[in-house]
Parts: structure tokens; sequence; C-alpha cells
């Protein structure tokens, strides 16, 4: 028997949540900030989670290891810089995110018909870009350490032009990809964005943290400081240029590949041109910190500006698990993977409220095969 959602105004099916939208049936409807999250309806769409926003097509039952993995990632950095085995701290923390991505990548299966151009245009080409930049800036724009600080030619090259030149260079391998009719959702963007961001850091900060094992395994220093800087670099600087880039590029297919009636769901941050400026002014602001404040306060300030750009890629992948639930038509039932019961084929699990695009491919294809047995 087919119903009205409340919310979406459309046919659904009798189920506790609305196929098309994934809103709870006969429940209040609620504003964007307290409206669900499509890759979770548990969740609110517009809240600071860092697993379900980064890695939004893991099932639910994965959610729990890729946090286990993450924490037990931070764990290490911070045992190593306890320890006072600082470089190897800056090397496993520059690599921490970019080492789950690459295994959520390979979990989901998310691109298993074209994995090399996707790879190579996100993951290979953002370890290069962010090498080669690393290099240069150890070769050519290191502040003096005998100096008497920062003058401001240098916060302009170090703090403004630099970081505007690598957030060019991470959107280039991702927006390679954007005529390609293949990847043609939005979802495509931000992940293709995100997965370059996070490798483009990773290998900077390695980058210009190679001279540190010249002084040794343990070159001393206060361990809290470090401990602030390895978090700022390992993980808050990373979760920002995830969620300013992978939002960036969200917004370039939301403009160019996304369905017309889908084209102002986001607002002025939906615009390319807009989206690069508040892109490229959260990046710059973070990298800004890192130069002007003290690792304490650098930490905080750049963790505040993480929240904000994962929430803004949070609403880019909440709009592309939305977006083309108005024409498809209601299927057959299957079984969803999720949950393990019956559903009808659309966007979302008419029982649980999962996205069922945001399950990986082969548990979708996994939940056709078990219907038809």
């Amino acid at each position: 028997m087919a119903v009205i959602c409340d919310d979406c105004g459309l046919e659904t099916a009798e189920a506790p949540f609305c196929v098309r939208c994934g809103h709870r049936q006969h429940e209040a409807l609620v504003s964007g900030a307290k409206r669900r999250y499509s890759a979770g309806p548990d969740e609110t769409a517009l809240s600071v989670h860092v697993i379900t926003t980064l890695f939004p097509q893991l099932p639910r039952d994965d959610l729990a290891a890729f946090r286990l993995i993450l924490l037990l990632g931070v764990g290490a950095v911070l045992t190593l810089g306890v320890l006072g085995l600082y470089p190897v701290a800056v090397i496993a923390a520059a690599a921490l995110v970019p080492l789950v991505m690459v295994t959520y990548l390979y979990d989901v299966d998310l691109y298993e018909d074209e994995p090399l151009r996707v790879y190579a245009l996100t993951l290979a080409w953002g370890v290069a870009a962010g090498a080669a930049v690393g290099l240069l800036l150890r070769a050519f724009v290191e502040l003096d350490p005998l100096g008497s600080g920062p003058d401001a030619t240098f916060i302009l090259l170090r703090g403004v032009a630099v970081p505007l030149i690598s957030v060019a260079l991470m959107l280039v391998g991702p927006l390679i990809l954007l005529p390609y009719r293949r990847f043609n959702d939005v979802l495509d963007g931000a992940a293709f964005g995100a997965t370059s961001a996070v490798a483009f850091v990773g290998a900077q900060v390695i980058a210009q943290s190679i001279d540190l094992f010249g002084a040794g395994l343990r070159p001393g220093g206060d361990s809290l400081l470090w401990i602030a800087r390895l978090l700022t670099h390992g993980v808050a600087l990373p979760l920002v240029a995830a969620g300013a880039v992978g939002a960036m590029c969200g917004a370039f297919w939301l403009r160019y590949r996304a369905p017309v009636r889908d084209r102002s769901r986001l607002g002025v941050l939906g615009t390319p041109l807009v989206a690069l400026l508040a892109g490229a002014a959260l990046y710059v602001a973070a990298v800004l910190a890192l130069l002007l404040l003290r690792e304490i306060p650098a930490l905080l300030v750049v963790g505040v500006l993480a929240a904000a750009a994962l929430v803004w890629l949070r609403m880019v992948v909440h709009l592309g698990l939305l977006q083309e639930s108005l024409e498809i038509p209601i299927g057959d039932p299957i079984v969803c993977s999720n949950c393990h019961h019956t559903t009808l084929t659309h966007t979302f699990c008419g029982n649980c409220g999962v996205a069922l695009r945001a399950l990986p491919k082969d548990a979708r294809r996994a939940s056709v095969t078990e219907t038809a047995r």
C-alpha cells in the first residue's frame, strides 16, 4: 500500500521510513539542523561526525571498525610522541588519515570499474603534488630559525600564496574526472576531492619533515607541544583540507553534473565560485593559525575550522545521496544489507532508513541476489 510522505510529499511505501527522502513517517518535520543524515539516520545532517562524513558508503557493521582504526592510529601517534620519537610520530601522523581513506576505498570497492584512473587522479596525484610542494617549501621558503621571526612577506607567501596554490593543486586531479559520464554524482565529486586533499596534506607534511631525522629519533623538546603539533598536522589539518576540497568539488559536480532542479539546493555554497572562495579561506585560515599561533591555540583553531569544513562536506554528501530520489521509480523488493529486512528498491531502506546509495556496490548487488533466491 502506498502513502504520501509528510516531508517530500511524494508517494512512498507504507514503512517506518520514506524510501524516497529517508524521513521517518509520522514524525514531526524538523529544521535543516535536525534533519536526519542520509548515510546514518541516527545522526543529524548538520553535525560533526568524522567517519560517516568522510566514509558515507560504509555499511553500518563497519562503522565501529573504522572508528577503532582511527582511534588506534591516533593512540599510536600519541604514544610515539610521549616516548619522544618525534620524527617517527610525524610520519605516522601524516600517513594516518590517508591510510584510513585508502582502506575505505578498498573496503567498499567504490570504483571497481575504473580504479586506476580514479586512484591516479586522486590518491597518486595528491601524493605527488603534496610531496613536490613540501620539498620546494623545505628548500626555498622555510623560516630561518636564527632570524627574528616571520615578517609580512613571509606570512603572505607561506601563509596565503602557498595555501592557495596547494588548494588549486588538490583540485586539479579530481576536476579532470568531472567530464566523465561514469562519475556523474555529487557524491563522486566529494569523494574525489576529499581523497586528493588528505593525500596532498599527508605527503606535504612528510616531505617537509625529512630533516627531523637528522637530529636522531629523539630530537628533544616539550612532549605536550609536540603532541599538539602531531594532532594538528596529522588529524585537524587533513580534515580541514578534506572537508573544504571535498565540498568544493561537490559544488562543481552540483553545478555541471546534477539535475537542474538540484543546483540551488546548497544555496550560495553550491555555486562553484563561492565554494572556491569559502574553501580556500578555510585552508588559508588553518595555515595562518599554524604560522602565527603557539601549538595548543593553533590546534584549537584548526580543530574548529575542521569542524566547520566537515559540516559543509556533510551537507554536500547528504545532498548527493538525495539528488536522484525524486526521479527514480519505486522498484521491486530487495533485502537491505544493512538491516537485513525486505524493502522496496529506491533511495532509502523503508525499515532502517539508511541510504541504499550509501551502501557499497557489492552489498547492493548482494541484496538483489538474496531477494532473487
